[in-house]
């Protein structure tokens, strides 16, 4: 351009597009590299230059624009773009651009960064907006003016010749001073700038005769507001008279206060690791395969028997000292097999010193490992372990004991070893192959250990053979039988996994099998063991029903609160009533069995077991249960169990995932003998059918039978959970299927000959009372809700963290005569005392104590369990303010 200053306009190669730049748009746009030097120019940008296509490819970018101050040697381009870049990456700079032949005019120039690796930066130019009144600024020239208003930087000028000081309050700011707080004089330089770096300071005359302008880019201290030096970049121009005299400093502040601390973080970080790496003896090495580098500390070499100079950095000079067993597939392959699936890991390691022998040593490893499984770098250290440590045998289980072990397991247990040969069995094993150790023994595990599948009769893929081939345990598998070369052929559950040897490869794998039909639990353990599986099965849908309810609740809330619109709250409070309900059932069904049976209406357990079952299901679960059905006696939550598993087994029964499940119940009558082995009388009758794919008649004779299972991953507890429930409630179960059809179990239970209780409802009364309550609950936001409930119904109230304070807040009011009327307390205070332990500290200090139990379990064995140790209400969380006055009133009566 025609600004008379060095200019470099070198061939630069042809950069790849940029995603997402904005050359295509109709604003003027340079891209720069991280220089400051032009690699692509739109056609607008070329415009504003009258410049031909790839004119300015190759210039520095403020080789465009006319300055005041200006030189010609090379590193004042680089000290003005650092200048450009800090003061036009924050917010647009104001420049004179020169284009080739018309007259120079002002643009808005504003820079933002393209890339990180390599840097490159969009330079976007416009014109400015119409000109509005300036602001009252410094009395400097007119670089100084533009940069001082629209610039974050602190800018000084050191005016020697005209004895004129200038700071931006911008500077002053940097160094924690208000605009007025500095005086704008070469005194206050003076005692800013910190004694040791007064030579490093740009009012500094260069040594050697200098005329005209230098560039400067410079580090030191300077004091800070608070009495501390802060580190700054001083970036800048030098002007000198024609005698070589200093007699102006125009430049700007940079706080690089936060990359001193880093580097010298890393300087202290690198001193550490030299005197442990080089004058220690911990060996240190650092592989980077990705970039091809390598690098041993010399006490690594010393340890291995060389000097520095003597042991190359290179991949193969820790290779050579590795056993060379484990190294054939080279440095990278023998990192990325040693402990598989962790990234960091610690191991002894075997290697070859200088002079022959074995040194034994302790290594600490860390490794980068990409998405495809590629090692890219490895960092570790070598330490040498003590003598007598290293070589000191393996204090793990003897062989013997081992033996004796296996031996007495009620599993079978067979251990191959690398090649997928038999190296142990024990005598379950034995049992349950037909053959002896000794015939076995040497053997392949697949020509001994052959499975079929039950259903296909296909052959199935050898355990010992997967194990070491994938390397991965086999989760517990009951789709098979055993092949032993007898007529029937063995059910049987296993599972295998790999034995790895130092070097992370697999050496062996052991299977562990049993016979299913051997396999029994306890009635208590039964339920035990299929509730558990329930919850997992349950837990998706639950998730999904509670999303749905908490969506309606927080869609009310916010239109009230976003939009002042009340009308979704009633929604949300229905939404968290139900909610409410549906924890407490998932509650129940948890909590399992209480030993205590209730009359109750099949429509009542059937409904909750249709909502915990189908919650989040494509399939469509149609109940009908008349309210007229006669009454029945049981355990609420083990008869939700039985039908809670039928309503899953027959969603899950679905080949596509999409069908029906039909649940019905109904009064019958039965006969004598008519269903083995029920006495004559009145029963409910529920059906639970589906048009699933059936049951094969082989397997009806099976399935209620404890770990039967047709499922992949099935635990075969189910149906035998149900059928113990059901017995023990003096009923029975049935099942007809027929394949590509559907299944249908029928559960018959037997009348109750007791009514349903009722219980007894007041005529409703005023919820608003007088008296004074103490609220205890851990949770701030509940005390505050709740204290404002208790407030609009009319009570005066205390409110307290936990049971100690409760205590303390009681005993102040009792010692005057006047102990509250009522305290509400929260069952389970995190790191403090509860409402139990509370309310008998309080029941001691005041017999005449009445107390209501808050809990977030709403369980009806819980409540009665509490009313009996004397509380006179349950009050389950959430609560609305009619809830918490209608159990205020009923405990006060006031």
């Amino acid at each position: 351009m025609s600004n008379p200053i060095l200019v470099v306009n070198s061939p630069q190669p042809e950069k790849p597009p940029l995603s997402g730049a904005p050359l295509s748009s109709g604003a003027a746009v340079l891209v720069l590299d991280a220089g400051g030097r032009v690699e692509l120019a739109n056609q607008a940008a070329c415009a504003l230059w009258q410049a031909a296509e790839l004119e300015l490819v190759g210039d520095s970018l403020p080789n465009l624009f006319i300055f005041d101050v200006t030189s010609r040697e090379p590193d004042w381009l680089q000290a003005q773009w650092e200048v450009l870049l800090a003061a036009a990456e924050t917010q647009p700079l104001a420049l004179q651009l020169q284009p080739k032949e018309s007259a120079a005019f002002e643009v808005q120039l504003r820079l933002e960064k393209a890339s990180q690796h390599p840097a490159r930066y969009f330079a976007m130019l416009g014109r400015p907006a119409p000109a509005v009144a300036p602001a009252a600024v410094a009395p400097q020239d007119n670089l100084l003016s533009l940069l001082h208003e629209r610039s974050p930087l602190g800018f000084f000028d050191l005016n020697f010749q005209k004895n004129e000081i200038y700071f931006s309050p911008a500077w002053k700011r940097q160094l924690g001073y208000a605009p007025d707080a500095l005086a704008n004089t070469y005194d206050t330089w003076h005692a800013l700038v910190h004694p040791e770096d007064t030579g490093a300071a740009p009012d500094r005359q260069t040594r050697g005769a200098t005329v005209g302008t230098r560039p400067f880019s410079l580090e030191f201290r300077m004091k800070h507001a608070h009495g501390r030096y802060v580190w700054v970049q001083s970036v800048g121009v030098q002007s000198y008279g024609p005698n070589g005299a200093l007699q102006r400093v125009l430049g700007a502040h940079l706080d690089i206060q936060d990359r001193k601390e880093f580097e010298e973080a890393g300087l202290r970080a690198e001193e550490r690791l030299q005197m442990l790496g080089d004058r220690g003896k911990l060996g240190v090495f650092d592989f980077d395969f990705l970039a091809g580098q390598a690098w041993l500390s010399p006490a690594l070499k010393a340890l291995l028997g060389y000097a520095a100079t003597e042991l190359p950095d290179s991949a193969e000079s820790l290779l050579r000292a590795l056993p060379m067993e484990e190294t054939t597939g080279g440095l990278p392959a023998y990192f990325l097999t040693k402990h598989p699936g962790r990234t960091a890991y610690f191991d002894t390691l075997h290697l070859r010193h200088r002079d022959g022998h074995t040194l034994v040593v302790q290594a600490g490893v860390m490794r980068v490992i990409s998405r495809k499984k590629e090692l890219q770098r490895v960092l570790g250290f070598l330490l040498p372990m003590p003598e007598g440590v290293a070589t000191a045998p393996d204090t793990g289980l003897p062989a013997a004991h081992l033996g004796v072990l296996l031996a007495e397991m009620r599993e079978a247990v067979l251990i191959a070893d690398g090649t997928g040969r038999v190296i142990f069995v024990n005598a379950k094993a034995e049992q349950l192959l037909g053959r002896t150790a000794e015939a076995v023994l040497a053997q392949h595990a697949a020509d001994v250990f052959r499975l079929v599948h039950r259903t296909s009769g296909q052959p199935g893929e050898n355990p010992v053979d997967r194990a070491l081939s994938t390397a991965e345990p086999m989760a517990l598998n009951n789709e098979f039988a055993l092949d032993t070369g007898a007529p029937r052929r063995a059910p049987v559950t296993f599972s295998s996994r790999a034995v790895f040897d130092s070097a992370g490869r697999a050496a062996g794998a052991v299977v562990v099998f049993r016979n299913p039909d051997e396999m029994g639990l306890t009635p208590e353990e039964l339920l035990r063991a299929n509730r558990f599986d329930s919850l997992g099965q349950l837990a998706g849908g639950i998730a999904h029903d509670f999303n749905n309810l908490l969506t309606t609740i927080l869609g009310g809330v916010s239109l009230a609160k976003d939009n002042r619109d009340d009308s979704g709250l009633e929604n949300s409070e229905r939404a968290c009533l139900a909610a409410k309900a549906l924890s407490k059932q998932l509650l129940t069904f948890a909590k399992g069995g209480t030993a205590v049976r209730q009359v109750v209406k099949p429509a009542e357990f059937l409904s909750d077991a249709v909502r915990l079952s189908a919650a989040g299901s494509a399939v469509k679960v149609e109940l009908a249960a008349p309210a007229n059905l006669g009454t029945v006696c049981v355990d609420r939550a083990q008869i939700l169990q039985v039908f809670q598993n039928l309503i899953i087994n027959a969603i899950q029964a679905m080949p596509t995932g999409r069908g029906h499940v039909w649940v019905s119940a109904a009064d019958v009558t039965l006969a004598d003998a008519q269903i083995a082995p029920l006495a004559a009388g009145r029963y409910v009758a529920v059906e639970v059918r589906d048009d699933g794919a059936g049951i094969p008649a082989e397997s009806l004779q099976k399935i209620f039978a404890p770990f039967y299972t047709t499922k992949k991953h099935g635990t075969g507890l189910g149906l035998a959970t149900v059928r113990s429930i059901v017995t023990q409630h003096g009923g029975q179960i049935g099942v007809e299927s027929e394949l590509g059809r559907g299944t249908a179990f029928t559960v018959f239970l037997p009348f109750a000959n007791a009514e349903i209780e009722v219980e007894a409802r007041s005529a409703p009364s005023l919820r608003f009372g007088t008296g004074r309550i103490l609220f205890m609950d851990d949770d701030p936001h509940i005390c505050h809700l709740t204290g404002t409930m208790l407030e609009s119904l009319g009570y005066k109230f205390d409110l307290a963290k936990n049971g100690e304070e409760a205590v303390q807040f009681y005993k102040r009011y009792l010692n005057i005569g006047r102990p509250y009327d009522l305290v509400i307390m929260d069952l389970t205070i995190i790191g403090g005392m509860g409402g139990e332990q509370a309310f008998k500290l309080l029941k001691d200090l005041d017999p005449d104590l009445r107390a209501i139990i808050t809990s977030g379990y709403d369980n009806d064995e819980m409540a009665r369990q509490y009313m009996e140790m004397g509380f006179f209400g349950y009050l389950t969380k959430p609560y609305r303010v009619g809830d918490l006055g209608r159990h205020i009133k009923k405990v006060l009566g006031k």
